[in-house]
């Protein structure tokens, strides 16, 4: 018999991650709908296993059996739908790379993917992918590929076990995503703590009495109060997921009915095939209209209920309650086979490379992507001299700042070879070249500030006659703590750093930060083969640009400006000398940074 309260919190986890998700900033919390499922998750496979009878191998393939069925309808149709969905609406240019997430979520390894690439959730320069949100299925499955195991051998009998697992994964848990947020917050490792807390509850039911109902109106107040009040520049998971997992808890072990419960039971009923479908909406949608109006919200909202309601009902149901329906483990691996050969077929035979008649598309990065002088999170130093240019030169110049910084790297090693200097090169992904503390996940991003100071110090004994600077200040990066205005903040930190290398200001060179695309430029641009100018874009400026271009002035630091090559008139054209002007919404493509070269040399003696 299904208990109405965990209906109920199942219909309001992912209420709260479609409002999150369709960017209804009253959710801003509506993430944590997650974490609340895996307690929830963790509950009631836990309360089935210890119900369970007969031998081990029995009780395995029994359980197993039904996970299949309760997971593997939906979730690989949805994909199948999701790859012709996305060879439809979506641009051309990205299915290789979607095709590669959805096989990578056919076999729940979807989550390892994306800890991989780095993928911060939603990244800021790639257009995101549909596939997404599979990353929490493949927390799940991974998870209960080992917990049913170790249940029925170890802690079956021995239910304390579970405090010390307990205990441990949570410090684990905290401890990771302080030294690896990205990878922390994918990885089942660190969500293990949160199945486990539904765990404890499933195997040590309490007596509530008459305080049953005011612990459970008590959870859901923490729930809610979480979804409407924690933001999303936190730590996930750590210290304040804690506290939608203790709502949680105390929603279950209270086991008690309230009347308004009645109201979410329906979107609990159907919540599997409405998480699964929400996202490739939102994405198709983000595709179209970059900014989500009040009726694309609601659009979104009404098509994942019914689309949802109908997948479950046509597809899901049948299935997984059908006692007399079986299918051995063996032809749900075909079927898992099957899905992956369709979502890779449909993804590699497309125009990937379509463009407007005349503009060739360029997606090709720097070089020092790939020999890894172009940092990557958590790294610090580079494991190489990175030194390029003429290497006999005594004339030495230097590149330094995040990856906006990095797109420059071809046209001043082109500067460097015609002029004979040698050149270094000092870049990292997502750290400004400023003496400003940031947060990656909610968390310190310890590597960067040890970065910006190994960057001071690498400078000031490499004597350099010139230095490059620039940094993705379209961008507000997550700060560690400010008193004051964002961009004041920048322009000050951009200042200091300046300050700290200690060369002359007019041997210093600031590159002002291309403009921001509103949308992936190669993706448009191969969605408007006619007419490329329909993915053209304002000229905008944020105030931190604006407030580190007025702190430079004056100071004797040279300011690089290429907004009127860019954007001649303050309309930034999407293709500039034959090419893609960017290779993704971040970044001009390399041959777009080669076609500046003269323009650049312009500015230099």
């Amino acid at each position: 018999m299904k208990r109405t309260d965990i209906q109920a919190l199942r219909g309001f986890s992912v209420l709260a991650v479609l409002l999150f998700h369709i960017q209804l900033a009253t959710f801003k919390g509506g993430y944590l709908g997650v974490d609340i499922f895996f307690v929830i998750s963790g509950f009631v496979i836990t309360e089935r296993l210890a119900r369970g009878t007969g031998s081990l191998k029995e009780q395995l393939t029994d359980f197993y059996r039904r996970r299949a069925k309760r997971i593997l309808p939906a979730s690989l149709f949805v994909i199948f739908l999701t790859i012709i969905a996305a060879r439809v609406f979506l641009a051309p240019n990205s299915l290789k790379r979607f095709g590669l997430d959805g096989l990578a979520s056919t076999f729940f390894a979807g989550n390892i993917r994306f800890a991989a690439q780095g993928n911060n959730y939603l990244n800021q320069s790639m257009s995101p992918t549909p596939f997404l949100h599979y990353w929490s299925l493949g927390v799940e499955e991974q998870f209960y590929f080992i917990w049913p195991i170790l249940f029925l051998l170890f802690i079956k009998r021995r239910k304390v076990l579970v405090f010390p697992l307990l205990l441990a994964t949570t410090i684990f848990a905290l401890w990771f995503t302080h030294h690896s947020p990205v990878s922390s917050f994918y990885l089942p490792t660190s969500r293990a703590f949160e199945f486990l807390a539904g765990i404890t509850i499933a195997l040590f039911p309490v007596k509530l009495g008459r305080f049953a109902k005011l612990i459970a109106l008590g959870g859901w107040l923490v729930v809610l109060t979480c979804v409407l009040a924690i933001g999303s520049n936190t730590a996930v998971p750590g210290l304040t997921t804690l506290i939608p997992v203790a709502g949680a808890m105390a929603i279950l072990v209270a086991r008690s009915e309230l009347r308004w419960e009645r109201v979410l039971t329906w979107c609990g009923d159907y919540s599997f095939s409405i998480y699964l479908i929400h996202w490739p909406l939102v994405v198709i949608a983000l595709d179209r209209y970059q900014i989500l109006s009040r009726t694309a919200q609601g659009g979104i909202v009404a098509l994942s209920l019914i689309i949802g309601y109908l997948i479950a009902r046509v597809i899901e149901s049948p299935i997984r309650f059908n006692k007399r329906f079986t299918i051995t483990f063996p032809v749900w691996g075909i079927a898992l086979c099957v899905v992956g050969a369709l979502v890779f077929g449909v993804s590699s035979f497309a125009p990937a490379t379509a463009s407007p008649i005349g503009v060739s598309i360029d997606l090709s990065e720097p070089i020092i992507y790939k020999d890894k002088c172009h940092l990557d999170f958590g790294v610090v130093k580079p494991s190489t001299p990175c030194l390029f240019g003429d290497l006999t030169s005594k004339n030495e110049m230097v590149l330094v700042g995040d990856s906006h910084a990095a797109q420059w790297f071809s046209a001043l090693n082109k500067v460097a070879l015609s002029r004979h200097w040698k050149m270094l090169s000092l870049t990292k992904s997502s750290c400004p070249a400023a003496l400003m503390p940031t947060l990656r996940n909610g968390v310190v991003d310890s590597s960067c500030s040890a970065w910006q100071k190994y960057t001071v110090a690498r400078i000031k004994s490499e004597a350099p006659s010139k230095v490059f600077v620039t940094s993705f200040s379209e961008y507000d990066y997550p700060l560690v703590q400010s008193s004051a205005s964002y961009a004041s903040t920048y322009a000050l930190a951009q200042t200091r750093y300046f300050s700290s290398l200690g060369i002359n200001p007019s041997s210093i060179y600031y590159i002002e930060d291309t403009p921001r695309p509103t949308r992936s430029i190669p993706d448009c641009l191969s969605k408007s083969t006619a007419k490329s100018s329909r993915c053209d874009f304002p000229l905008k400026r944020s105030k931190a640009t604006i407030a580190i271009n007025e702190a430079i002035a004056g100071s004797g630091v040279n300011l690089l400006n290429f907004n009127q090559l860019l954007c001649p008139g303050g309309n930034c054209t999407a293709t500039f000398k034959g090419h893609n002007t960017y290779r993704d919404a971040s970044h001009i493509s390399v041959s777009t940074s080669l076609a500046l070269v003269p323009g650049l040399s312009k500015f230099l003696p």
